[in-house]
């Protein structure tokens, strides 16, 4: 399983943005760009990270202990 740099900056900025559409703007990339490369990174973790609804993108609980760790690298 690898994770590079970019997949941790991406889902810390979800999460900061609570929104999908706001964090791509913020990252400079499509929101479908964004939303395939945070499911990828789900499935290479073997873990949901973010809970998606239709008010918003929230971290799970695995998703707040994995944005931890990120944000110690």
């Amino acid at each position: 399983m690898s994770v590079e740099l970019r997949d941790l900056r991406w889902a810390i900025v979800a999460a900061r943005h609570r929104s999908l559409r706001q964090a791509a703007e913020a990252l400079n990339v499509r929101q479908s760009t964004l939303s395939r490369g945070l499911r990828a990174l789900e499935f290479r973790l073997g873990a949901v990270l973010f809970e998606r609804t239709n008010g918003g993108t929230r971290p799970t609980i695995e998703g707040q202990e994995f944005l931890e760790a990120a944000q110690h690298t």
